[in-house]
């Protein structure tokens, strides 16, 4: 079971050090799109130049010719991102791709790794119980949203910590695979706190690998996502309650690029509803 702990979330949100992969050197564009996307994708090239490559989610390839900022990464890491597109660029060839696969010359604005690990299976933890149960936790977290890109169910939540320290919190994603088959897909966000209990909130983004739970035959599933708090309305006190959210995961139909003023974390106007 995985023992990386929220403290990578809040750092794949805020984090500026580590290697600086592109220099602000590099030769701008000229007029590039002002459109600001968000989206969710797998790094898949990085080169020693600098130059990197990443795969949307849905299989467009973003080729990565302006960025400025400072990451250290590697292939396969999954990241959240923010981008403008740019006129495309006939003579860069440093990318590994074809002419038939669908690309972008891309600026990096924003550019955050995120937490991905497996999901747990309750029968999984009803083996070794309460041991492995209690393991990952019974504290309080919040799904403040969550939608499907891809193969993937991603979660944007909120948990208690000590005065913003969330170094210790491990967050995990449980399928309750004990109920009958054939039942919606449910699945519980859970929160082990490490004993760091606090008043303060902390912020986290994680993907978890979805298309692993579609039953054979099937061409859709329906979620039901639970978590254990919520936000009272109107309001910005929090209490501790059993909280549903449903949606349908349908692979082909649910990968899409997002805008940037549709918001991971958005108003609590809008619907935490996928």
């Amino acid at each position: 079971m995985s023992k990386k702990t929220t403290h990578l979330l809040i750092a794949a949100i805020t984090a500026t050090i580590g290697l600086c992969i592109l220099s602000c050197n590099t030769p701008m564009h000229e007029k590039p799109d002002a459109t600001i996307y968000n989206g969710f994708g797998e790094i898949t090239l990085v080169d020693n130049s600098g130059y990197f490559e990443i795969m949307r989610d849905d299989h467009v390839l973003l080729r990565v010719i302006e960025y400025c900022g400072c990451k250290d990464i590697k292939p396969g890491e999954r990241v959240y991102f923010k981008y403008n597109i740019l006129p495309e660029t006939d003579n860069y060839t440093i990318g590994r791709y074809t002419t038939e696969q669908p690309s972008y010359d891309i600026k990096l604005l924003v550019f955050n790794k995120i937490l991905c690990v497996p999901i747990i299976r309750k029968s999984f933890l009803d083996k070794d119980t309460p041991q492995r149960d209690d393991s990952i936790g019974h504290d309080p977290i919040r799904v403040v949203t969550a939608s499907f890109s891809g193969n993937y169910i991603n979660i944007g939540f909120e948990h208690f910590c000590r005065f913003g320290n969330a170094e210790r919190h491990i967050v995990n994603l449980v399928w309750d695979d004990t109920r009958p088959a054939g039942d919606s897909v449910y699945l519980e966000l859970r929160h082990n706190a490490m004993g760091c209990g606090g008043i303060d909130i902390a912020k986290g983004l994680a993907s978890f690998r979805i298309i692993d739970l579609m039953p054979e035959g099937m061409e859709s599933i329906d979620i039901r996502l639970k978590s254990s708090m919520a936000k009272q309305e109107n309001s910005n006190e929090y209490i501790t309650t059993d909280k549903y959210y449903s949606g349908t995961y349908t692979p082909s139909f649910t990968t899409k690029s997002y805008i940037a003023d549709n918001e991971f974390f958005p108003s609590e106007n809008d619907t935490s509803d996928f």
